[in-house]
């Protein structure tokens, strides 16, 4: 039985470390896929914001338009 035994021990260990591989690989990629969506994330909030400050500069403009056109049909 001792054989039997030795033989089960040996598999048990390279079943376990297979598993450990494969689990390491596996966060590995998880942790990849999360920081490149932080990374788009971060990108989509900076141009949300750019594109939020040029309509406030557009609106700016086009209110200082009308006023000064309101201020020339007096």
């Amino acid at each position: 039985m001792n054989d039997v035994e030795r033989r089960i021990a040996e598999e048990r260990a390279r079943v376990e470390a297979e598993y450990r591989k494969v689990l390491k690989t596996s966060v590995e990629f998880e942790r990849r896929i999360r920081n490149r969506w932080r990374e788009k994330n971060r990108e989509k909030n900076r141009r949300i914001a750019e594109l939020e400050a040029r309509v406030a500069e557009l609106e700016w403009r086009g209110r200082e338009k009308q006023d000064a056109d309101s201020r020339e049909n007096l």
